[in-house]
């Protein structure tokens, strides 16, 4: 048994973080949270006014003619919309989609990091009660 390296854990070890023994850390950690909980909200803000949905391009035929458009399909509510977009439109409302895309990947990432910065930190300790000390 001379080669078998044993490990023992105390519980009391779990409980001490190294974000409560180094206040620069901390600090650090807190700052990284309050910039993420703004990137946050201002990526929010700006998703609130890109469109949402997909375009789909339909066509028709009409005396041997085949006639396409194209129309943006989304949810509002529980029901399906399917508003007509004019073809000088479209390029415009395809990017619009992408950045908003883009934007809710980004929202996905910051939401997850600020769980686990707030956990790092402790300060989700009252998770579902709400933060009543700050109205």
């Amino acid at each position: 048994m001379e080669g078998l390296a044993v490990f023992h854990h105390n519980n009391d070890n779990n409980k001490m973080k190294v974000v409560e023994k180094d206040k620069v850390i901390s600090g650090m950690l807190r700052d990284e949270l309050k910039r993420c909980r703004e990137m946050l909200g201002s990526l929010e803000r700006s998703v609130s006014g890109l469109p949402k949905g997909i375009i789909n391009k339909r066509k028709k035929r009409y005396k041997d003619k085949v006639y396409s458009y194209h129309y943006l399909k989304y949810r509002d509510g529980s029901k399906v919309v399917n508003k007509h977009i004019p073809n000088s439109g479209v390029q415009e409302l395809l990017e619009k989609l992408e950045l908003r895309e883009k934007y809710e990947k980004e929202i996905k990432s910051y939401k997850s990091k600020i769980a686990y910065l707030s956990k790092i930190l402790g300060s989700d300790k009252k998770r579902g009660h709400g933060n009543r000390s700050k109205k």
